[in-house]
């Protein structure tokens, strides 16, 4: 049978509790047998006390000897020696004792040493300074330990009383006691594992709240509601990762909105020049337009176009997988720069825009900017930033090429002249067939996929690409990638 998490963590708290009550309540109960047996003979030694200042009161009364004490004077001495009301009825002192020297001990089983055991002193009796007994039952038979007080007289031990100390509780009021004891321990007991039970059952409750809530957010993730939120406002790590849930959820529903619109951005792209295609080939079936080279041309212009869309699919799809192979080394900005400026520059003469490179170390002697990166994936990426600025560019018009050093980053900044584009348009930019403006980005055949590829190839450096108004009028494209660092390579 699978346990829930619930029942295991009501089970691991109950058991846990029932352990340390259980070992908490034996060593309680083993310490307060122990320390209430060590507190009884304490007493005892106390009451033993009492008993010899008797004896030897006893013993100069008789003239200096023994013959007054027997077994059942032994035993109304510990009788007299308890505390008051710690036996029925008052204690009747003991009358002064006749001198017969014919008097001797009781012998073994007399009914006063019998009544020393039933009424619960444990064995007592008052040895000579010889050894031998003279009253009372004997003590330490069995190897037990013994408590031995001295009978002191002018400085001299006549006599010694042993007593057995308690190995266990004989008392009815002690036996009492003791259970009273153990009664309030299993008392004690069984609240702390009610009390244990009722927390774990709320504290279950109240952590697998939130993981339900969880589970049903999830299994509607997992069924294409990425609408779905929780909220949660928890501050702990439950709460934590609810808001990461929310955010997976959001995220996910981004992605889905942005492959819908890519799929109807491409479907659109495809569409148009296949209707041009259709329309052609249709009427050169229909003999409306003769088969001529212009005729042919035209046709070819909307393969072309097919071809560059379907290319620049590809480039992207790879990209976006990181399909795109990358051979990182060292590689001077500059020089990248400077190449990718001389490749374009006759097609920008030939629109009218005037291209400018401004590069840190033709400016003020700075040291070259080196990068860990991809020559031809960096020409790729600095060529379709400066395709993307001369599309978008109205003649007569202005193209500023400008690397820098920000501590450790080189910077690749490019500045166009009008037309711009929207602070709310710019983040969008780099989404793929993105375009503020349809007549603008057809104007050069553009499916508005470069930058797209460019945002990828960027990442891939670890670097990052972003756009922003131009104070030239047009669009800024700022670049950053980690310069190489010294031993790297």
């Amino acid at each position: 049978m699978t346990l829930s998490i619930a029942q295991k963590l009501v089970a691991a708290i109950v058991g846990v509790t029932l352990l340390v009550v259980a070992a908490t309540l034996g060593l309680a109960r083993w310490s307060f047998e122990q320390g209430f047996l060590d507190y009884v003979n304490a007493l005892e030694y106390t009451r033993l006390e009492r008993v010899r200042t008797e004896l030897v009161e006893g013993y100069l009364a008789a003239g200096r000897n023994w013959d007054f004490l027997g077994d059942d004077a032994l035993l109304l001495m510990l009788r007299r020696s308890l505390p008051r009301g710690s036996v029925d009825g008052p204690a009747p002192r003991l009358p002064p004792p006749p001198i017969a020297d014919e008097e001797m001990p009781p012998p073994a089983g007399a009914p006063g040493r019998q009544r020393m055991l039933e009424q619960g002193f444990p064995p007592t009796a008052l040895y000579d300074a010889q050894g031998a007994r003279i009253a009372g039952l004997d003590v330490g038979t069995d190897g037990a330990p013994v408590t031995r007080i001295p009978i002191v007289v002018d400085g001299r031990t006549i006599a010694e009383l042993r007593s057995e100390p308690r190995r266990r509780l004989v008392s009815s009021l002690e036996t009492e006691f003791s259970r009273q004891q153990l009664q309030t321990s299993w008392l004690l007991g069984a609240m702390s594992l009610v009390l244990a039970l009722t927390v774990s059952l709320l504290l279950a409750r109240g952590l697998l709240a939130p993981v339900r809530r969880m589970m049903d957010a999830v299994a509607q993730l997992s069924a294409g509601n990425y609408a779905h939120r929780m909220n949660e406002s928890r501050g702990d790590e439950l709460g934590v990762l609810t808001r990461n849930v929310d955010r997976l959820g959001a995220t996910l529903e981004a992605n889905q909105s942005s492959r819908k619109r890519l799929l109807a951005d491409i479907s659109h792209e495809l569409r148009t020049p296949l209707t041009v295609l259709a329309g052609e080939i249709e009427a050169l079936k229909d003999g409306v337009r003769d088969f001529d080279a212009r005729q042919l041309g035209s046709l070819d212009q909307e393969v072309q176009r097919l071809r560059y869309l379907v290319d620049d699919l590809y480039q992207l799809s790879i990209s976006d997988v990181g399909g795109l192979r990358y051979t990182f080394a060292d590689v001077n900005v500059g020089t990248c720069a400077r190449e990718a400026v001389a490749a374009v520059s006759p097609r920008a003469s030939a629109l009218g825009i005037e291209l400018v490179l401004v590069a840190r170390d033709d400016v003020d002697g700075g040291t070259p900017l080196v990068v860990t990166a991809d020559t031809r994936r960096l020409q790729q990426l600095l060529h379709n930033l400066l395709e993307n600025s001369l599309a978008y560019t109205d003649a007569p018009g202005r193209v500023v090429v400008k690397l820098s050093r920000t501590g450790s980053i080189a910077v690749i900044t490019i500045d166009d002249t009008a037309p711009g584009v929207g602070e709310g348009d710019c983040e969008k930019l780099f989404d793929p067939l993105y375009r503020p403006e349809e007549s603008r980005s057809r104007r050069y055949g553009g499916a508005g996929l470069g930058l797209a590829i460019c945002k990828n190839i960027v990442a891939a450096h670890g670097g990052n690409i972003v756009a922003a108004p131009s104070p030239l009028g047009g669009l800024t494209m700022r670049t950053e990638i980690p310069l190489a660092r010294e031993g790297d390579s």
